[in-house]
């Protein structure tokens, strides 16, 4: 059974093939309150959010727990179009990533693509990566707010308390290693 990440609740036929037990098993974790789950109005059918049985299979120590994550979303505001295809091609097979040149189309594509994590380089051809940073930070009525980390091959001409101030969650130094980047995202968003 393939499903897709983008799902948010599972029935008891579904879980019961993902975790290879029965139907019946299911229902009993359910009913038992060991898998939190709901029962649909005027009948005896159960549904699980997506969210739950991450966590119970996760607690259970259940294989294949990433197929029922939600992919996380990352948005690369780079204006080096060879970097930020670089990223993306790098983060792809474990995010769905999107990428935008100049902090214009960053602040368009924001509410859109609502991402888990901006990588945001500070030297944009219109406005500071920084200004991005406080802009997004700013942003009122939205209900959750981006991750942000802060890239830069001018790393020496940041202050510390500067970047801080901007609202950024982390800085990373140009040329950033793969390897390095990966682990900050994994930190940061799972």
């Amino acid at each position: 059974m393939s499903l897709r990440p983008e799902r948010a609740h599972y029935t008891t036929g579904e879980i019961a093939r993902l975790c290879q037990v029965t139907k019946r098993t299911v229902i009993t974790w359910i009913d038992s309150g060991r898998l939190k789950g709901y029962r649909l109005p005027g009948g005896a059918h159960r549904r699980v959010a997506a969210a739950d049985l991450a966590a119970f299979m996760k607690r259970h120590k259940i294989p294949d727990l990433e197929r029922f994550l939600p992919r996380r979303r990352i948005l690369v505001v780079d204006d080096d179009p060879d970097f930020a295809e670089l990223l993306q091609r790098a983060l792809e097979d474990r995010y769905d990533v999107s990428t935008a040149a100049t902090a214009l189309e960053a602040a368009t594509r924001l509410p859109e693509f609502r991402p888990d994590l901006v990588l945001l380089d500070v030297r944009l051809p219109d406005v500071s990566g920084l200004e991005v940073c406080r802009h997004f930070r700013g942003r009122r009525g939205a209900s959750r707010r981006p991750a942000i980390v802060v890239m830069s091959a001018y790393g020496r001409e940041l202050s510390p308390a500067a970047i801080r101030r901007s609202g950024a969650d982390a800085f990373m130094a140009k040329p950033v290693r793969l390897a390095d980047l990966r682990k900050r995202i994994r930190a940061m968003v799972g």
